[in-house]
């Protein structure tokens, strides 16, 4: 027998079923056939109708093709089987044959033979209750079919449903009207510790008490984004999920939780709310001696869990370091955030830091917010002007550092977290210290591995190098052809002390790129500033200049790095060894000559 894939196949035993129903209560025999003339099951009245068989069927044909039933009392004789091979000999007495329609198309044919007299004579008295009664049976196989149809959809929606369920990346927890577990998906098992085996048919508050299952069961209420502490088998899993009640005709009838892992969830967030800065200790340029040494310094400590206190000018690159820090430690996959305290408003800074729960004051969110060391648990976080930081958050941020744990504003339950703290400040924390600015306890917490970065004016020889470097990046962007710098442009921006270091390089170059239209940036070309305070001669050893020319550029490179105020002025009398008095009377005398 060939292999059949017809629909009313799908519903052989169904249609057996019915095909024995109609024999026993007409007492004829039945065959059905489906769309394709096969015969899909007789009652075994005619021993040319075998399951399976395909038939020539003429008068099958004709109900096929037109939907409407054909009632043959002279088998043999009637014009239909005129191409048959047993015109005129045909072996039944009578037939009826009704067409099976499902959803409007005819999927088959169901027959009614006569191999008797008697049979024939039940065929000829009761045509109309045989076709009531015959369309009633073909309803009946076109719910079968449906019934088969819907269960398959039923199981492959089920199954597909299952299968989404399991490939999600969030558990996802569901259970019952009375609270028992009836399905924890893969991801769900993951975070929990939980095998499935272990929880389904279990009570889900006896194995997670703290999870608020039973009131949304009770009170048909869920919950959206609740931070909530899990405690698994002696460990403490901490998640934020969301939970929404099963309802059926204004009734629960169950409750499906679905969670994340907060870690998960924080570094998702960095990610999302970062800028993407892949800063490593290849990206920071120059060949001086004093450069090499630090970062050589900065890659010994990077492994360590050790506390870093980046010292060093502004504008020398302490966050490029911190950053370089981070990649190349074992926190490299986990957050690195930097936080200005300089730069974020007091009142704000200590939720930035720590967050806050709920109700803790005015305009604080409905369900609080985790701060900054929570999101960046794993990873490392960046204080930047740590020397701006107010006293009493210096105390909190000192606990952090003893313990290891943060509390939240309005809260009281520390929260563990492990986070590596870099520190950088431009300030003389000893000498805050000694006014009391500054905790000495936390000074001291901070300095376990102290970093200087040499300013720009001790590394002379990387300057060329950081200018062709920032030239082609902003020609490229700015979409100009600058082939780099006169020599006269070289000298000047060499010879300057920069005080603003790296940064204020960067800024000049960048300035200059905007105002030259030519292949090669000429002194013009600089913020006048830098044309202004720079020294012509270029300092040879091998030239000898006149003592008050060297006395004059020693006062203008002073100037230049403290500043011409009052104080500054002070301050570059004394680092020139020189009363104030004095210094006053030779800058006069500097002014006059030029």
């Amino acid at each position: 027998m060939e292999k059949t894939t017809s629909i009313l196949f799908d519903v052989q035993e169904d249609v057996m079923l019915v095909a024995e129903a109609i024999k026993s209560v007409l007492d004829l025999e039945v065959i059905i056939y489906d769309d394709q003339k096969t015969v899909v099951a007789a009652t075994g009245g005619g021993s040319h109708a075998k399951v399976g068989d395909k038939v020539r069927g003429f008068i099958v044909s004709e109900v096929l093709k037109t939907s409407q039933p054909v009632y043959n009392y002279h088998p043999g004789m009637h014009d239909l089987c005129k191409p048959c091979s047993l015109w005129g000999q045909c072996p039944e007495r009578a037939d009826v044959s009704f067409p099976l329609l499902h959803q409007g198309v005819t999927v088959g044919v169901v027959s009614i033979t006569a191999f008797s007299q008697e049979q024939e004579t039940i065929l000829r008295q009761k045509p109309i209750i045989l076709s009531n009664y015959l369309r009633k049976m073909a309803d009946l196989i076109s719910n079968k079919i449906s019934s088969k149809l819907l269960m398959e959809q039923y199981f492959s929606l089920s199954q597909m449903l299952e299968i989404t369920i399991q490939s999600m990346h969030e558990g996802v927890l569901a259970v019952d009207k009375e609270g028992k577990c009836v399905e924890l998906n893969n991801s769900g098992s993951k975070i929990l510790g939980l095998t499935k085996e272990l929880i389904l048919g279990k009570v889900i508050h006896e194995i997670l008490p703290s999870l608020r299952l039973k009131n949304v069961l009770t009170k048909q209420k869920g919950f959206k984004d609740e931070e909530c502490w899990l405690e698994v088998n002696g460990k403490n899993v901490k998640v934020i999920g969301n939970a929404t009640p099963l309802l059926h005709e204004n009734s629960v009838v169950g409750a499906v939780y679905s969670f994340k892992d907060l870690e998960d969830v924080q570094r998702y967030a960095y990610h999302l709310t970062s800028e993407n800065d892949a800063s490593t200790f290849a990206s920071i340029i120059g060949i001086s001696e004093a450069l090499h040494a630090t970062i050589m310094r900065a890659k010994r400590i990077a492994s360590s869990k050790s506390t870093v206190l980046i010292l060093g000018e502004s504008g020398t690159g302490k966050e490029l370091f911190a950053r370089s820090i981070h990649a190349e430690s074992p926190r490299m996959k986990y957050a690195f955030r930097a936080i200005n305290c300089a730069a974020i408003p007091e009142h704000l800074l200590e939720s930035e830091l720590f967050g806050y729960n709920e109700g803790a004051f005015t305009g604080a969110i409905k369900k609080g917010k985790p701060g900054k060391f929570e999101m960046t648990d794993g990873g490392t976080i960046f204080l930047d002007e740590i020397g701006d930081m107010p006293l009493h958050l210096q105390v909190k941020l000192l606990r952090v550092l003893q313990e290891q744990t943060v509390e939240r504003i309005g809260g009281s339950d520390p929260i563990p977290i492990d986070v590596r703290i870099i520190a950088a400040t431009n300030k003389n924390l000893e000498q805050m210290v000694q006014q009391g600015t500054f905790r000495e306890d936390l000074y001291y917490r901070l300095h376990v591995i102290p970093l200087h970065i040499p300013p720009l004016r001790e590394r002379q020889e990387d300057i060329p190098i950081l200018m062709q470097y920032f030239v082609t990046h902003y020609a490229q962007i700015m979409d100009k052809q600058i082939r780099g710098f006169s020599k006269e442009t070289e000298r000047t921006l060499t010879e300057y002390n920069w005080p603003g270091n790296v940064r204020e390089l960067q800024n000049v170059v960048e300035y200059a790129v905007h105002m030259v239209d030519a292949s090669w940036i000429q002194p013009n070309h600089l913020p006048e500033r830098l044309t202004r305070t720079s020294i012509p001669p270029h300092l040879d050893k091998n030239v000898i200049l006149p003592l008050e020319q060297l006395e004059a550029e020693m006062i203008s490179k002073a100037l230049q790095k403290y500043g011409t105020s009052v104080e500054g002025k002070r301050m570059v009398a004394e680092a020139l060894g020189i009363n104030l008095a004095t210094l006053y009377r030779k800058l006069q005398k500097i002014n006059k000559n030029t």
